[in-house]
């Protein structure tokens, strides 16, 4: 199911056309391992495209993703060659189309989702336990433990736009000490919503996240 709905996404934004700003992406991410060009993206060109844009660094290279399908909460953004992240509530539940592949990842042990509830209502210190599937190598269940501490309020600048978002870090270690790391989220304080993140879905998979041109509740 989840493999109809991904191509579904990549397909809609095919069918959309490449336009010049999205065939600098593709192009991008093409060269990455030959060491890309940084990718420059202005205000004019996002907002002269018709579709929702968020920003995607990573070790392969840059790209601009484009919203292809909204499922309820769950958002599928992709880029022309073929990279699909869906992201619900701002946290990547899965990533397809990169070296890595993140199958997907729930809160266990009866933890709530914090990113459903909104990062900023949480508590300085507060913990979670989710679960993680990863390939290659058929790495399922992969228990995950989670901090969340609050940053503070920090000017940012998207599109030379400031706006004074709240960072939430989240440090995160794996059962047994395998794998550590630290997400970053810079949230509306007054709904959460998650304008830039940087996380590492999956070991070696580390993403910046920037919303270009924002889907958020008040504007479906």
């Amino acid at each position: 199911m989840f493999s109809i709905r991904f191509a579904a996404a990549a397909t809609t934004l095919a069918l959309a056309g490449c336009s010049p700003l999205m065939q600098g992406s593709v192009d991008t991410l093409r060269a990455a391992l030959s060491g890309p060009p940084e990718l420059v993206v202005t205000r004019d060109e996002v907002l002269a495209r018709p579709y929702y844009q968020l920003r995607l660094d990573s070790p392969w290279g840059s790209a601009v993703m484009a919203l292809g399908r909204v499922d309820g909460s769950r958002e599928y953004w992709a880029t022309s060659s073929g990279q699909v992240l869906l992201i619900e509530h701002g946290l990547v539940r899965r990533a397809v189309g990169f070296p890595e592949t993140l199958e997907g990842t729930r809160f266990v042990d009866g933890d709530d989702d914090p990113f459903a509830a909104g990062l900023h209502t949480l508590a300085d210190g507060a913990t979670r336990v989710r679960e993680l599937d990863w390939m290659p190598g058929y790495r399922h269940g992969v228990r995950l433990h989670s901090r969340f501490t609050r940053g503070g309020v920090e000017a940012v600048e998207i599109l030379g736009e400031r706006r004074e978002l709240l960072r939430i870090d989240e440090r995160i270690e794996a059962e047994g000490g395998a794998f550590r790391t630290v997400h970053s989220y810079w949230v509306d304080p007054e709904d959460g919503f998650v304008f830039l993140s940087v996380q590492e879905p999956a070991p070696g998979m580390a993403l910046r996240i920037t919303q270009l041109r924002p889907y958020r509740e008040d504007a479906r």
